[in-house]
């Protein structure tokens, strides 16, 4: 059949400008193997460093003057990565063989690809320079960013080789310069952590998140390591916010979002990691992980740049593509934002129980646990709010009412998560906290979900009490009880929720009115709202400047209350006085930010001995 000329469906349309999207599995299967042979060969890489095994062969190309040497320890680490890096330069140079033999026409591909090879006879001098010299550390630093870049140029023509079923557009993702930053990012996050490694000061911080204990750092080369730190945590906080945007912009973007929960779940595993290395007293196996998960981190920013760039959509087809697809659904319906404003707050609970940094492994298991019980719960409210949902514009799109999910699904999804959340507390920390995380599951669904929410328009002022849980799940997983300071954790996140939440909800009044939820706004107009949420910020300030007396913190947490807290009475003044949507998404904003920084405060206030 002769194919319309008028109307071209807009794959088939392009189908001309993707000349690799048949025969071209060989080539895929390269590809890939030498990603894969690359990542493996920069971790076995941070192995070789972190053991002290880059002069295991201190000659080059043989080790100790033989093509097999005697493998001691040492030795057999760094032999081990030459023979690794031998391997890998035979799969990278075979791809790009094969592009050139087989694929041409396809420009792209093979610009990179040979650009790959090029670079890689670059780095294999570059490992010969490094042993002769006996590891200077730029040179070690050059070595690894040779190494990541060629990683990085695999991972771009996997992408370009897999344009089989992509949609080619005219103009990039929204998300695409942000991405291309975010890329850069991460891989200026690596090279400052090579060269703090390489200057000896990788492990001059015994503590964290701090240097040693203090605000400031006696030893030189503590603010070399700090300033690693500092690039880390700012950087992460651009990723997580690029990450979020690629997730929001998935719709008919399927490669995008996955990419941005990839990058998003990647950056706060590799702060966890980072924050492991100090807390496990620089374990061999923490430092080779931080190295690994960077290099993760830095291949997810590079793929979520790629596939931002023209637009290109990556539209998995059949079996495994329908699975993939349902992958981002389940995740919007554990709401991963609210987790992870959840699990700050029970962090906090954690070192200021701890007085300090808390034990690793039980910091682990409450934030396992406690993601599965809050996913699990706004799994079950997402299953009880369909029919709201599909009124509301901002909601509409959610995977049950767009059909994406079958309701069944979601709610044996919501209570498995739960079931999985109380049996990690209960075996691993303590019964304590896993009955206060069911307990919050239990009256966020049952009292505010099926009751409060379509009932009154004090439901999130009562209703809050559940997201306000958490920090006193970290207070009882430290001390097996509940004290006075956990109580005043419990009380900030409670004032905190009706002032931020009715600042969302001006935004929105018109879905909660079409929805007939009675949201204060609705119910009671803008100016109640507006008198309502300052007078809500003002006894949140209070609360938290009044949480000094018991001296559970110092006066550095006191600072910050005291300026945050400023900025947020101004913020409540300025919307009273407004009434504007512009005032009401500041302070809706804002307010992330502070509940945020204000439990920071409290971690860091918790680590400082002063």
């Amino acid at each position: 059949m002769a194919a319309d000329k008028s109307n071209p469906d807009p794959i088939d349309a392009n189908a001309s400008e993707y000349p690799l999207s048949r025969g071209s599995g060989l080539l895929l299967g390269l590809l890939i193997a030498s990603a894969v042979a690359v990542f493996f060969l920069i971790t076995l890489g941070g192995v070789v460093r972190v053991t002290g095994s880059g002069l295991g062969c201190p000659d080059w190309p043989l080790c100790h003057g033989q093509i097999i040497p005697p493998l001691d320890f040492n030795t057999l680490i760094e032999y081990s990565h030459r023979l690794a890096a031998s391997l890998t330069s035979v799969l990278i140079v075979a791809a790009t063989v094969v592009v050139w033999w087989r694929h041409r026409e396809s420009k792209q591909v093979v610009w990179v690809t040979t650009l790959a090879v090029g670079l890689l006879g670059v780095e294999v001098i570059l490992g010969g320079i490094t042993v002769l010299t006996e590891l200077p550390p730029t040179i070690v630093t050059v070595h690894l960013a040779t190494a990541e870049t060629i990683f990085a140029l695999l991972l771009l023509a996997i992408i370009l080789t897999r344009r089989r079923g992509v949609s080619k557009v005219e103009s990039n993702h929204p998300i695409y310069k942000w991405a291309v930053v975010t890329a850069l990012v991460s891989f200026a996050i690596i090279m400052s952590g090579s060269y703090t490694v390489g200057r000896g000061a990788g492990t001059i911080c015994p503590s964290w998140p701090l240097c040693d204990g203090s605000l400031f750092p006696t030893l030189s080369l503590a603010w070399v390591h700090m300033a690693h730190r500092i690039l880390a945590g700012l950087g992460g906080i651009l990723i997580i916010w690029v990450a979020v945007k690629a997730w929001q912009g998935r719709r008919g973007s399927t490669g995008i979002g996955l990419a941005g929960v990839a990058v998003g779940t990647l950056v706060i595993a590799q702060m966890v990691v980072g924050a492991a290395n100090p807390w496990t007293g620089f374990a061999s196996w923490a430092r080779a992980a931080h190295l690994t998960m960077a290099t993760g981190l830095w291949g997810g920013t590079v793929v979520m740049a790629a596939l931002a760039w023209n637009g290109q959509v990556l539209n998995p087809s059949g079996r495994l593509g329908a699975s993939l697809r349902t992958v981002p659904d389940y995740l919007t319906l554990t709401k991963p934002m609210i987790i992870v404003l959840l699990l700050i707050t029970a962090l906090g609970g954690m070192f200021l129980a701890a007085q300090g940094v808390p034990p690793l492994s039980t910091a682990l298991l409450v934030m396992l646990g406690g993601s599965l019980g809050a996913g699990g719960a706004n799994a079950l409210n997402h299953f009880l709010d369909r029919d709201i949902d599909l009124q509301m514009g901002r909601t509409k799109v959610r995977p049950l009412p767009g059909n994406r999910i079958a309701p069944r699904n979601a709610l044996v999804f919501g209570v498995t998560l739960n079931v999985l959340a109380f049996g990690v507390l209960a075996l691993f920390v303590n019964l304590l906290s896993a009955l206060l995380t069911l307990g919050a599951t239990l009256f966020y669904v049952f009292v505010y979900t099926m009751w409060l929410k379509r009932s009154t328009p004090q439901n999130i002022v009562i209703g809050g009490a559940a997201g306000a849980v958490p920090p006193m799940v970290g207070w009882a997983a430290i001390t097996g009880g509940l004290e006075l300071p956990a109580l005043y954790l419990f009380a900030l996140v409670f004032f905190w929720t009706p002032p931020h939440f009715w600042a969302l909800s001006l935004l929105i009044r018109k879905d909660y009115a079409r929805a007939g939820i009675p949201m204060l706004p609705v119910v009671r107009g803008i100016p109640e709202t507006a008198r309502s949420i300052l007078l809500y910020s003002l006894i949140l300030v209070s609360v938290s400047i009044l949480f000094v007396t018991i001296q559970a913190v110092g006066w550095l947490y006191a600072t910050g209350a005291v300026g945050l807290g400023a900025i947020f009475l101004y913020l409540a003044w300025r919307l009273l006085r407004m009434e504007s949507i512009s005032a009401a998404r500041h302070l809706y904003l804002y307010s992330l930010l502070y509940l945020t920084l204000l439990f920071v405060f409290v971690m860091v206030d918790s680590s400082v001995s002063v």
